[in-house]
């Protein structure tokens, strides 16, 4: 695309990823070594994934199963027959200076992915995704840490060899916050598979290549991928932006990239083709190097490994239900509204803690206390429900106490629940030791009594119409009860009382 000023307004903007995500098994793709992390660097290491002479690979079965799962949650098709590939070139962290993929016979084919993006449902274009190598990681030191900065670098080659997979969309996205959508999405659906751990660091890291694109060359009006075309795309100056490694820096790095590429546009400069490196703690993308192309890699069969042959045995691979045909269940099945069928299939395991509590109580108050109360004060604390894993039956016990009407909402939501995630207390022994169980039936009558009696002025009040004169009185009971009463029954039992 040659330098010309243009307005902001005549720009569209044209995203797509490469998706990197590692794969969760015991040891590596080519070799036994352990994939567990470890504070020594470079201590799971061996011969085949430094790359020492002589030294030959093995594919992990376990790969492969969790790439056909994959394959089969993005409705991708998976040949009979696919092979590895070399991909050459020299990085420090790349010790055989070439990497064990996929080229032009990837394990998936053609798939998609279904995304909500401000409330609408759109279908995201999958071209590929396939098996491949991660090389070992880099440590920069001194200077900020930056990788422009830094005054040495590091390597640890632990990493090197951990299972990847490699998932390619098509340039469909135009806008950073539909990336960020398409992530989360894919996020979940990898976690549902039990392929992949969101805890672990640099599990998920992102590339993504971005183009501007002026208006006047779209033929129609949505600006899809179709629209714009192969030319157009190929034209236009894209710049990779390498190693982002969350949501919300995929949104933030590409949000820069935009407007840095918009604005050198709008000035009638031209747009370089390159490679950039986020830096987060800075908030910039950084040049790393002119763009490489498909033929800079010089891909060759990979001699040392056979065709990968899956018939027969993919069929037998099952995978479960995935987040949106959960989240629609749970809406058909259980009532849901939409925002807390969404919010109860975050994760599988939110949503399989849901569903048990669903099946013993009432499917809306177990939302109200899954959805809202217990993810609301894990959320606070900065944890997951895999943090309280161990003690989901005390929280199951602790609904069952609400439900029974043993103690009060409110007591439960603001003592109960909150004593048992900051001192690690079970639900019975606080409930005990604080005095919340419920106030019987005669003696929320007799505070009833007391506090009308006691409180004259707030009487007169009620009688002439004052609407904040039943809340006091209702307050006063509370107080008499040490909080043990249920608010509804007390208001119930005063205009009953008043009224008489």
């Amino acid at each position: 695309m040659t330098a010309q000023t243009v307005q902001q307004g005549d720009l569209v903007t044209v995203i797509g990823l490469e998706v990197h995500v590692q794969l969760e098994t015991d040891t590596k793709i080519f070799c036994g070594c352990s994939t567990d992390r470890t504070d020594e660097p470079n201590e799971n290491v061996c011969p085949v994934c430094l790359g020492l002479p002589g030294a030959l690979p093995v594919l992990n079965e376990a790969a492969v199963e969790a790439a056909v799962k994959i394959g089969k949650a993005i409705d991708a098709d998976i040949p009979e027959e696919t092979r590895f590939h070399r991909k050459n070139y020299y990085y420090p962290d790349l010790p055989k200076n070439f990497q064990i993929t996929q080229y032009d016979e990837p394990i998936c084919q053609d798939g998609e992915l279904e995304i909500s993006v401000e409330g609408e449902r759109r279908t995201v274009t999958i071209e590929r995704a396939h098996l491949e190598e991660d090389p070992g990681s880099l440590q920069h030191v001194g200077g900020g840490g930056g990788i422009d900065t830094a005054d040495y670098t590091l390597v640890d080659y632990n990493r090197a060899g951990t299972p990847l997979m490699e998932i390619v969309t098509a340039p469909d996205f135009r806008s950073p916050s539909e990336v960020r959508a398409f992530l989360a999405e894919l996020e979940e659906v990898l976690e549902y598979l039990g392929v992949f751990d969101a805890e672990r660091d640099g599990s998920l890291r992102v590339d993504a290549n971005l183009s501007i694109v002026p208006a006047d060359e779209i033929e129609g009006g949505d600006h899809s991928t179709a629209e714009i075309g192969e030319e157009t795309l190929a034209a236009a100056n894209r710049t990779e932006v390498k190693n982002i490694s969350s949501h919300k820096g995929a949104e933030k790095a590409l949000a820069y990239e935009e407007t840095r590429q918009k604005n050198a546009i709008q000035r009638g400069r031209a747009v370089a083709q390159e490679t950039r490196h986020w830096d987060e703690s800075r908030g910039i993308t950084v040049s790393m190097r002119s763009k490489e192309e498909e033929k800079d890699y010089r891909y060759f069969e990979e001699a040392d490994l056979p065709p990968l042959r899956v018939s027969g045995w993919k069929e037998e691979i099952a995978i479960p239900e995935l987040p949106t045909a959960r989240r629609e269940r749970f809406q058909d099945e259980y009532g849901l509204s939409e925002e807390a069928a969404s919010k109860l299939t975050s994760t599988k395991q939110v949503a399989d803690f849901y569903e048990n509590v669903a099946r013993e109580f009432d499917p809306d108050l177990a939302a109200t206390w899954v959805a809202d109360e217990l993810l609301g004060e894990l959320n606070y604390r900065d944890m997951a429900i895999t943090d309280i894993a161990d003690r989901l039956d005390e929280v199951s016990r602790l609904v069952e106490l609400v439900a029974e009407d043993e103690i009060t909402a409110k007591n439960a939501r603001e003592t109960v629940l909150r004593s048992m995630l900051d001192d690690g207390a079970d639900p019975e022994t606080i409930v005990e030791e604080e005095g919340l169980g419920k106030t019987g039936e005669d003696e929320v009558q007799r505070a009833v009594v007391e506090a009308i009696d006691e409180n004259p002025d707030a009487v007169s009040d009620y009688e002439t119409g004052e609407d904040g004169a039943i809340n006091f009185l209702v307050g006063q009971v509370m107080q008499k009860t040490g909080g043990s009463a249920d608010p509804g029954d007390v208001n119930q039992l005063l205009r009953a009382e008043l009224e008489s």
